[in-house]
């Protein structure tokens, strides 16, 4: 009796193993799609190995994720439809803040301006979205954001393989572009099969291929965006996602108000992607909805991975629950560039996937920001003991800092009483000339000395000095 008891008990527990599918990492900004894919080869093998708690679903076939049809315009020049108002407005403004020098701005329009304008392949100004693209990377440049800049380059590489840097762009940039174009040509390379009505033309990233069919070759993996054009008001497109294989696309055409005819097709070779980016909102919990059950699985995890500091990546991670269709949000766990040494992190993020599966918690509401900078990103050492005692490198403090107080004060060492300087960790960027008040902008100083918590006061000196760079993160010392 017993005996049955028991093996009864083992098979319930197997039929409610939880069914797990992880949709592929993302690569966010800074990060590769190497990277992030090494990283979640490693996950999903680290969950593998906990098969008497859940099963890791295969992932279904996918395809692009279509946007929805913007409504349609007059017809312009050409006799076709006009990219939107917004897309064009957001093109502009970032032409015209880089013009003026005003980088900042012109990185944050640009980036807003070719995502909305790609957003609808078949009106889209691809010859204004070839020109954003040298822009954005010229202004990261300039704001030294290099990774930025040769990720911008590399989008370049991918949209307009032909491009030729026009003259008056400096050595290095040029240098820079020549090598992106060679790291794409190491990545895989995949087909996009293109037909529809007799007589039209295909375009793909806005290079003319001819009439259909159409057979593009040697096509780097990413997203590309297919239009077809027929008479004079006859548009089709649509984005696609290349890999290894080959990508079908069938266009066709329809009537509308005004003549004028933007289709976004959704084919049906797959579930739609779930297109997961930094930010999960009511759209993408729906895509991910489709692609679990698809899968067949009882929860979908997400990922996406993004730059944190020169060599650190970070994946900013959830969970997702079909049944109950509520998310929960794990701890962001951070590696190095190359993934070398991830291991450990994906053992950590499968071991709390494993706690949430038991009890999910407390729901995170939508929208989820899945980059948020984790509290304990690129620091290492013992953090500075804390003092409210004013710390000069004009007198070499040799009492040493106290247990407890608030946030290390600094004194400029300028020769004249100045207001104290806070430096306060979450400070990314101070203006010229910016003195401190918690929470706000920061005057540039670094701590250049070692403050030591070795017992009840003692320590040894520190030095304060004034630095051409904000400093920003989490003060350590290391003895």
């Amino acid at each position: 009796m017993c005996a049955a008891v028991a093996l009864f008990s083992l098979c319930a527990h197997a039929q409610i193993k939880a069914k797990v599918v992880v949709v592929p990492f993302a690569a966010g900004d800074g990060a590769s799609a190497t990277a992030s894919g090494k990283f979640n080869a490693l996950f999903v093998e680290e969950l593998k190995t906990r098969s008497d708690v859940l099963e890791v679903m295969p992932n279904p076939a996918t395809k692009a994720a279509a946007p929805a049809p913007t409504p349609t315009s007059a017809p312009s020049g050409g006799g076709g439809k006009a990219p939107s108002a917004e897309a064009t407005a957001a093109m502009d403004g970032g032409k015209k803040a880089f013009d003026d020098l005003r980088f900042e701005d012109a990185v944050t329009s640009l980036k807003k301006g070719i995502e909305l304008m790609l957003a609808d392949p078949a009106t889209a100004d691809y010859e204004g979205v070839t020109d954003a693209y040298v822009k954005l990377a010229a202004a990261a440049f300039r704001m030294g954001e290099e990774k930025d800049a040769k990720t911008a380059l590399l989008d370049l590489a991918r949209f307009s393989p032909s491009y030729v840097m026009p003259p008056g762009f400096p050595p290095v940039f040029q240098r820079e572009f020549e090598k992106a174009k060679k790291r794409l040509e190491k990545q895989p390379k995949g087909t996009i099969s293109i037909e529809g009505p007799p007589g039209s033309t295909a375009y793909v990233d806005g290079r003319d291929l001819g009439m259909v069919p159409v057979l593009e070759e040697n096509v780097p993996a990413g997203a590309h965006y297919v239009k077809v054009e027929g008479g004079k008001t006859d548009r089709f497109g649509q984005v696609v996602q290349v890999n290894n294989g080959v990508v079908k696309v069938k266009a066709s055409f329809g009537s509308s108000e005004g003549g004028a005819r933007s289709v976004i097709k959704k084919d049906t070779g797959g579930v739609a992607d779930p297109a997961i980016t930094a930010t999960v909102d009511n759209e993408t919990q729906n895509r991910i909805i489709a692609y679990a059950r698809a899968a067949n699985a009882d929860y979908a995890f997400i990922g996406y991975v993004y730059k944190t500091s020169d060599s650190q990546l970070t994946a900013g991670t959830a969970l997702f629950s079909v049944k109950k269709s509520q998310f929960a949000t794990l701890t962001p766990v951070s590696f190095d560039t190359d993934v070398l040494t991830a291991n450990t992190e994906a053992f950590k993020l499968a071991d709390e996937l494993s706690k949430k599966l038991m009890a999910l918690g407390t729901p995170a509401p939508l929208p989820i920001n899945l980059a948020m900078k984790p509290k304990t990103a690129g620091t290492s050492g013992n953090t500075v003991a804390k003092t409210d005692k004013p710390i000069n490198d004009d007198v070499g403090d040799t009492t040493g800092p106290k247990s407890g107080g608030g946030k290390v004060v600094l004194i400029p060492n300028s020769g004249k009483k100045d207001p104290e300087v806070v430096v306060d960790p979450e400070v990314t960027d101070p203006p010229p000339g910016g003195k401190v008040v918690e929470g706000k902008p920061i005057w540039p100083w670094i701590l250049v000395g070692v403050v030591v918590a070795a017992g009840a006061g003692v320590g040894i000196g520190v030095g304060v000095a004034e630095a051409t760079r904000p400093v920003t993160g989490t003060v350590t010392a290391t003895w």
